[in-house]
């Protein structure tokens, strides 16, 4: 909470009385600064965290493609020694759209419809 927040630093000069308002937020300042210290350093340690997990996923995925490419030239090698031919793998796509009719539709989804040949399933 204390971390978004700028803490005023109140000075009293050495010697000089301080009212009991003023000792009352002085004390709150240094407890809500010491707050706003560990919530900092809790984020620090938070984020550096955070950075060595994405960048070990993002290592794990890129041994991951790299694996597959292999693969693929591998499976292309082993068909032209054997006299075969290699029939590259296609892109999985899935386009499902489920309507009882374009009736109550608005205008630009009706029209998307209509352009698909999907007036009425």
């Amino acid at each position: 909470m204390a971390a978004r927040y700028a803490i005023a630093n109140t000075v009293v000069p050495e010697g000089a009385k301080a009212p009991e308002k003023v000792q009352l937020k002085i004390a709150r300042d240094k407890a809500l600064s010491e707050e706003k210290e560990k919530a900092v350093d809790a984020a620090k340690k938070e984020k550096v965290e955070q950075r060595e997990g994405l960048k070990k996923r993002t290592q794990a995925y890129e041994k991951e493609y790299a694996d597959h490419q292999k693969k693929l030239v591998d499976l292309r090698r082993e068909a032209k020694l054997g006299g075969n031919f290699f029939v590259e793998p296609e892109a999985k796509l899935l386009f499902v759209v489920r309507i009882v009719g374009i009736i109550k539709l608005s205008p630009k989804p009706r029209k998307v419809l209509q352009l698909l040949r999907l007036k009425q399933l």
